[in-house]
């Protein structure tokens, strides 16, 4: 008898575990440039020419929580990690099972050797900043982590500071504008 009550409570509380997360598409949309003119891939003084790689930025989404490792969305190939979305200004994240708010969420455009920033949110769920502090400091560890290469130019262009929304103001076809994206989530039924 105790052991079913011991199951029947595991069961409780795994299934309120996952009741707390939601399924939404998120649809990323990138600049077609960075914010200072230069192209996601490719040297910036050789413009489209054979010899340089001017190509769309390869799109990854990294979900971030406090004290937790950051959940990246991307394709692994050999060593090699690859955008779902090779070479493209738009991805489309199917069914990503998003935690409560707040968390946060890294935008990167993947490349061989130094991913490049291209957006940092926090999304919330309420008009009070409780655990914002705690995702933004888990934000900040992702980036160091995952765009090491991010420069001080970089960083004056306000990229290593989250913008912070709520999460229901970038739901189903509102686009949340950020510095060099807009996203756009729909719930899932």
């Amino acid at each position: 008898m105790r052991t079913i009550a011991l199951v029947l409570a595991g069961l409780l509380l795994a299934g309120s575990a996952v009741a707390q997360t939601a399924n939404y598409d998120l649809t990323v949309s990138v600049d077609a440039t960075k914010i200072n003119g230069s192209p996601w891939d490719g040297v910036p003084g050789l413009g489209n020419s054979r010899v340089n790689l001017n190509a769309p930025p390869d799109v990854a989404v990294c979900i971030v929580q406090a004290e937790k490792k950051p959940q990246c969305i991307w394709r692994e190939q050999g060593r090699r990690l690859l955008s779902i979305c090779q070479n493209s200004r738009t991805c489309t994240f199917e069914s990503l099972a998003l935690p409560p708010p707040p968390f946060g969420l890294l935008f990167i455009d993947i490349d061989a050797r130094r991913h490049d920033l291209i957006d940092i949110v926090v999304l919330t769920g309420n008009a009070t900043a409780a655990g914002e502090a705690e995702i933004e400091l888990a934000l900040g560890s992702a980036v160091a982590t995952l765009t090491p290469a991010l420069s001080d130019l970089a960083k004056e262009r306000g990229l290593q500071k989250a913008k912070v929304i709520p999460l229901r103001d970038c739901e189903g076809n509102a686009d949340c504008r950020l510095m060099q994206s807009q996203f756009r989530l729909k719930q899932r039924n």
